[in-house]
């Protein structure tokens, strides 16, 4: 599971990102406490049979073939985690803009709560209907992001979720999570899946679309 995979238990894998400044710590603390100073974990389904067969149960992938209208293939993994009073926020931003993947390709982005995800916690937020509306362009802020001027609040919505709950939603969502300044955790799995068949792009050409760099905007 993720406490052995944060641990350094499995051989192989270094797909951890801690939260700024943790390390120092890292060496004090069980394996079990290391959890509250994760940032994320990306590229563990090859190495859990577990979080695999999450990735692949039945009912998954019949919701992603349902949306991406194609046999669909996992493009991304990773498990995100907002640590009590430590957890950063993930600005407003679509999936798509991070991802030399066909513009017009079907992508669905898997999202599952494995704490109670709450507006205190660090929730997803979302704008509904949002993927209808085309690319946005991204700008490199706090992370690479929309321009929180470009955000419209009146349209934002929250998605709060008991554990196992799940989001299902399209690459070009507008969605973002706030900090966590609870004393909750929240830990989320994110599944990302793509038609087996995907091409991809390179990223000057995902950048011409998403990136501010040449055209006439600022932020």
């Amino acid at each position: 599971g993720m406490v052995t995979l944060i641990d350094g238990q499995v051989p192989g894998f270094r797909g951890v990102q801690f939260e700024a400044g943790a390390r120092r710590i890292l060496s004090t603390l069980n394996p079990e406490s290391k959890q509250d100073y994760v940032r994320k974990l990306t590229g563990f389904t090859q190495y859990d049979a577990r979080l695999h067969a999450i990735a692949t149960h039945p009912r998954l992938l019949a919701m992603a073939r349902r949306m991406i209208r194609a046999e669909p293939a996992i493009f991304e993994d990773k498990a995100l985690i907002k640590p009590p009073r430590l957890g950063r926020e993930k600005p407003w931003h679509q999936d798509h803009a991070y991802w030399n993947l066909p513009l017009d390709a079907r992508v669905v982005t898997v999202w599952i709560a494995l704490d109670a995800a709450t507006e205190a916690n660090g929730c997803m937020y979302l704008i509904p209907g949002s993927h209808r509306e085309g690319a946005v362009v991204h700008f490199k802020r706090r992370d690479w992001q929309i321009c929180d001027t470009d955000v419209e609040r009146a349209r934002v919505v929250a998605a709060p979720l008991d554990p196992g709950g799940v989001l299902f939603f399209n690459s070009y969502l507008l969605h973002g999570t706030p900090a966590n300044a609870s004393p909750m955790r929240r830990r989320a799995l994110q599944f990302v899946y793509v038609p087996a068949e995907a091409s991809r792009i390179t990223p000057a050409e995902r950048l011409a679309v998403f990136g501010s760099e040449g055209k006439d905007v600022t932020c």
